[in-house]
């Protein structure tokens, strides 16, 4: 995740240092009117990359935290992510990770058990569009197991 803030924040640094250097070229170059058309056109792109750049990384999600997500709530994903469910302590339940298209999602992709010891963790990934949910057997109780949502890119 970090590496590729890091890929798309140095692009846009490389963008801004073209995009200044060629404006230093332009004040230079004002008296040749063909080059000075060229170079106005090429700063224009550059720019245009650049904002496309920071739309692209708004629409990837670069940057959007993971979040606990609450047992027996149906969550759309507007992005690729990973759901990891695990048992903490506490009350003990047979959970169930759910995905698909529909809302409620019906679909099982993983089950947990901590009171028998068979399964204490389940995890999964979902897609855009997709319609998620840790289900406990009984919606609403108390279970000793979190949910944390990881957006993917």
């Amino acid at each position: 995740m970090a590496s590729r803030d890091e890929a798309l924040y140095a692009r846009i640094q490389e963008l801004e240092g073209r995009v200044e250097r060629l404006t230093t070229l332009l004040g230079n170059l004002l008296d040749d009117d063909d080059r000075h058309a060229r170079l106005t056109d090429l700063a224009e792109r550059t720019g245009a990359a650049l904002q496309a750049l920071e739309s692209r990384a708004d629409t990837l999600t670069i940057g959007k935290p993971r979040f606990e997500a609450a047992l027996d709530t149906v969550y759309h994903a507007k992005t690729y992510g990973y759901i990891a469910c695990y048992f903490v302590g506490g009350r003990t339940a047979r959970m169930r990770l759910l995905v698909g298209p529909q809302s409620p999602p019906t679909t099982s992709v993983g089950q947990a058990n901590a009171g028998s010891d068979i399964n204490s963790y389940m995890g999964t990934i979902v897609r855009p569009g997709e319609y998620w949910m840790a289900a406990t057997h009984r919606p609403g109780m108390k279970a000793g197991f979190e949910c944390i949502f990881t957006p993917l890119f």
